[in-house]
């Protein structure tokens, strides 16, 4: 309903008509009865642990809710308001939300719908939703019921954490921590004692006060009661007081910052309502405390000193009216006294600092006490007198006393600042005492040395790669600060080994021969300088001396070889012998003299060995270089022998490598798509034959590229991204062994798209291809082939294949004729180069009992070879088929070996010419997957959990065609 409709004027209803005697009476009887269930309520303590849930069931009916707003507001028609609690009940129950909690609230904000404050009630917004004050007028909705489902769900933000059944309209929905506020006295900022920073209002009464509004409404007469058979008298005051502590003030005199209790004492035939006010008259402004209930008493703390009038008003319980009558009474709330100071110490372990001098570095306890009638507030303050300079130790506090650290020399004020606990002034006292802190004396350094094993070095003379121990002695008052150093005459160049620490020592290692300076920086611990002394000493690092090599020798399983004889293919010991002061280095190297090239087998190390297989017959040198361990040069010795090296009976690999047009590939990378020659290179007695592998590193899987041959390479297409191991087997020409060697070598493919593959489910559109049987409720062929080629398209596209439908591409109800429409599906393939063609079918036959599976290629291919083309019947073929044609077979035969794990009759291949098969320009196929025509078959082609299966099978044959 409109709310202008809804709350538009109208007249009031005339007047009742005369109720009979005998209805008066029993009115009468229902009267008395209430009023005593309303007085035994009342005179029964309420227990201050209870709370009110928000979610659930109203307990409030909506004629309470009516006779409510009624004896609050008589100006808005019944019918209106009947209207408007509907929505209410109606929005509250859909969220599961308390309808008499929602409808309180809103009376609450709204005042009863007069809309007195920033929100108008043109905005039909009943909870002052962003409206913050200071003329915010807030949100704006379109209807009543809107505005209503808002206050609804906002509630429910506060309440639950359980989504909305209806679409959010609510625009701080968002903002509200969700569940902190499951009841309504935990509603207001400071009610909630999880939350005391969070709630809906910023009133600490505002939960608490909408559940006595409840209270109020749950004892009201029905509506023919309220109407015409209460009579109402004008409540009196009889007393208003105000105490604290149980006794009452008499003085009219008050404290701030202490609890008043303000008690009102009334009189009515139907019991008395009391709203108690209070108003400042230094600014001549209401506060009300409480609203309207049946609770004659309230607190009030007053926190500003000035003259304040505390009033009541009260009315009849059943009153229409604002208020019967009303009493004021005014009190002066007096003016704090001053705080004012005893003393300000500071101490030092517990020890009073009487000479006003203080150390750098030390922490000292900052102490003051002072007095007032409501307790002492403390702030604290430094100043730096130097830079004249404010720091604020600590805020205002009870707090007696403070630390500080002086962490620089200087005279300083140490002070504080006191308050009486609730005064308003930026200070009552204040105590500053001026304090020194004392420089520190300079650090003194009483002597540096070096020491190796323990030993002290008094030659000054070190040894590369011994680690020494630098130590230094220090004084000064505070403690001493160390920073170690080494300068490098040679280069000038200095090295810090160690910042500022307490640590009286650090170790070094020189690795260089040279002269250096070995040098200690003290400071004091609190001083600001660089430094406060400083110790240097020259010290000399001898150069180490040269290394000697003592043996190089080669063994074959722990044979040494006396004849300089080695043979290819056997794995090699090479093992040196050397001697030096410090420790030896060694490295390795081989010399092919068959084409003056040097191998580094081992670079430097402490290792006396290292492993050789010649892979090449002929003349090599195996040499040594060593040097000391803390040697500089690049050698200091070395040694060469020469070894020839004899064909083998097995065959040995000496290399392995990939080139694309001629270029041999260094970095292991190779493109997908791209044309590889793989080359080998080997010796053998008699010969050697090669065989040549691919693992797809990604699934675990080999691929034979070329069986052994004589052949020194081969050429590979990789066609999916990945890791990939390129290998060679090789053997002697006459071994009856698998292989005698091998080598493998990891080469990276990248790549995106790898190949573009047309799917074309059979049929589709007007033609629904094979039916089966009424048995199985008539399936269609064309059906059942779409969810196997979008399967298997899927599989295809998640391996980075580029997929393409024929049903996407074609008109399948508008063609001329059968041929027109097998022309359009082959010319989505050719039309793009794609690289292969896939039509996929069900079959079908007379026979119920015809089953299985098959595949359908064609040798024949006009579009791109007629050499070698005959015809047998009705069926053309060719005798030297194409590239495209055989791989076609290639593919057909891959397609039945997969499918034969699914069970079934395998049909095998066939070499038709169909229309499809015959006109492609790339490798093509059709699959047929089964029999519609027999029931068994077509149930089990029908399943998704069969169709996947096709599926996969279909992907294996296609991903093994491409990776041939």
């Amino acid at each position: 309903m409109n709310s202008g409709k809804m709350f538009r004027f109208r007249e009031r209803r005339g007047n009742k008509k005369i109720m009979k005697i005998k209805k008066i009476f029993i009115n009468f009887v229902v009267i008395i009865f209430i009023s005593t269930i309303i007085n035994g309520v009342y005179s029964s303590k309420v227990d201050a642990s209870s709370t009110t849930t928000i979610i659930g069931q109203a307990e409030l009916t909506q004629e309470q809710a009516l006779n409510y707003f009624r004896s609050r507001n008589s100006e808005k028609s019944d019918q209106d308001i009947k209207d408007f609690i509907s929505i209410v009940w109606q929005e509250a129950n859909l969220e599961g939300i308390r309808a008499d909690v929602v409808f309180m609230q809103i009376m609450k904000e709204t005042n009863f719908l007069r809309f007195t404050g920033d929100v108008k009630e043109c905005q039909n917004n009943f909870a002052g939703i962003g409206a913050t004050g200071d003329g915010v007028a807030g949100a704006y909705f379109k209807d009543t019921r809107t505005g209503v489902r808002a206050v609804v769900q906002h509630l429910k933000a506060y309440c639950s954490t359980e989504g909305l059944k209806n679409p959010c309209v609510d625009p701080r929905f968002t903002y509200v921590q969700r569940g902190i506020s499951p009841y309504v006295e935990w509603l207001g900022i400071g009610e909630n004692p999880n939350y005391p920073d969070k709630g809906w209002a910023a009133d600490n009464n505002y939960g608490k006060s909408i559940v006595e509004m409840m209270n109020s409404a749950k004892y009201l007469a029905n509506e023919g009661d309220s109407q015409g058979n209460i009579t109402t008298s004008k409540a009196t005051i009889n007393n208003l007081e105000v105490s604290l502590d149980g006794n009452k003030v008499t003085t009219n005199e008050l404290e701030p910052g202490k609890s008043y209790n303000i008690k009102a004492y009334g009189n009515s035939s139907n019991g008395v309502l009391y709203e108690y006010w209070i108003k400042d008259l230094s600014i001549n402004s209401w506060i009300k405390l409480r609203d309207y209930s049946t609770t004659n008493e309230v607190k009030w703390t007053p926190n500003k000193s000035g003259k304040y009038l505390i009033g009541v008003h009260v009315k009849d319980r059943y009153s229409k009216e604002r208020l019967d009558n009303f009493k004021y009474v005014e009190y002066n709330v007096a003016s704090l006294k001053k705080a004012t100071i005893s003393s300000l110490e500071v101490s030092l372990d517990g020890n009073n600092v009487v000479n006003n001098e203080l150390q750098l570095g030390k922490t000292y306890n900052i102490k003051a006490y002072g007095s007032s009638s409501n307790g002492v507030l403390y702030e604290y303050w430094i100043k730096d007198l130097s830079k004249n300079s404010w720091m604020k130790l600590r805020d205002y506090s009870t707090s007696t006393q403070v630390t500080w650290t002086s962490n620089k020399s200087g005279k300083y004020l140490l002070g504080v600042h006191v308050k009486d606990r609730y005064s308003e002034e930026r200070l009552d006292n204040f105590k500053y005492v001026e304090y020194n802190v004392a420089s520190p004396k300079k650090a003194t350094v009483n002597s540096l040395e070096v020491i190796l094993d323990g030993n002290k070095v008094v030659t000054n003379e070190l040894d590369p790669g011994k680690s020494y121990n630098i130590k230094a002695y220090g004084n000064s008052s505070n403690g001493v600060l160390y920073e170690y150093w080494i300068k490098d005459l040679s280069i000038n160049s200095w090295i810090k080994l160690k910042d500022y620490s307490t640590s009286t020592q650090v170790t070094w290692t020189p690795n260089k021969p040279g002269k250096y300076l070995i040098g200690v920086h003290v400071k004091d611990k609190y001083s600001k300088e660089k430094l406060d002394n400083f110790k240097y000493v020259d010290y000399n690092v001898t150069s180490p001396k040269k290394a000697n090599i003592n043996s190089l020798e080669v063994s074959l399983d722990g044979a040494k070889v006396v004849n300089n004889e080695l043979q290819a293919g056997e794995i090699y010991n090479i093992k040196a012998y050397g001697s030096s002061s410090n420790g030896v280095l060694y490295e390795y190297w081989i010399k092919d003299l068959s084409i003056n090239s040097w191998i580094k087998l081992k670079d430097y190390s402490t290792s006396t060995q290292v492993t050789w297989t010649p892979n090449k017959s002929g003349k090599y040198l195996i040499g040594v270089h060593i040097k000391d361990k803390y040697s500089t040069e690049k050698l200091d010795n070395y040694k060469y022998v020469e070894y020839n090296v004899k064909l083998s009976k097995k065959a040995v690999i000496s290399n392995l490598e990939v080139s694309l047009n001629g270029k041999i590939i260094t970095n292991n990378q190779l493109d997908a798509g791209k044309t590889y020659s793989i080359k080998a290179c080997g010796e053998s007695l008699n010969g050697v034959l090669y065989e040549y592998w691919i693992k797809d590193l990604s699934i675990n899987s080999w691929i034979k590229l070329k069986d052994y041959s004589t052949s020194t390479q081969v050429t590979w297409t990789p066609n999916k991204a990945g890791k990939y191991l390129i290998g060679v087997h090789a053997k002697d020409k006459y071994s009856n062994e698998r292989l005698d060697n091998y080598k493998y070598v990891e080469y990276s493919v990248k790549g995106g798209l790898i190949k573009t593959i047309v799917l074309d489910a059979g049929h589709g559109g007007r033609d629904s291809g094979a039916v089966s049987s009424a048995a199985t409720r008539n399936i269609h062929e064309a059906d059942i082939v779409q969810k196997i080629t979008i399967k298997l398209g899927n599989l295809l596209k998640s391996k980075g294949y580029n997929v393409i439908y024929t049903r996407d591409k074609i008109d399948l109800y508008n063609y001329p004729s059968i041929t027109q429409n097998l022309e359009d599906r082959i010319n989505v393939a050719n039309s793009i180069k794609a690289d292969l063609f896939m039509s996929i079918h069900a079959d079908s036959a007379d026979s119920s009992s015809a089953n299985g599976y098959g595949a359908h290629y064609s040798t024949y291919r006009p579009n791109l070879d007629n050499s070698g083309v005959y015809k047998e019947g009705d069926v053309w073929y060719d005798r030297t088929p194409c590239d495209a044609a055989l791989k076609s077979k290639v593919l057909s035969q891959l397609i039945v070996n997969e499918m034969s794990s699914l069970g079934g009759s395998n049909r095998g291949i066939e070499d038709h010419n169909l229309y499809v098969t015959r006109n492609a320009l790339m490798p093509s196929v059709l699959v047929e997957t089964g029999f519609v025509s027999n029931d068994t078959e077509v149930r089990k082609l029908n399943s998704d959990s069969y169709q996947n299966q096709i599926a996969q099978k279909l992907y294996n044959a296609v991903t093994k065609l491409f990776s041939m």
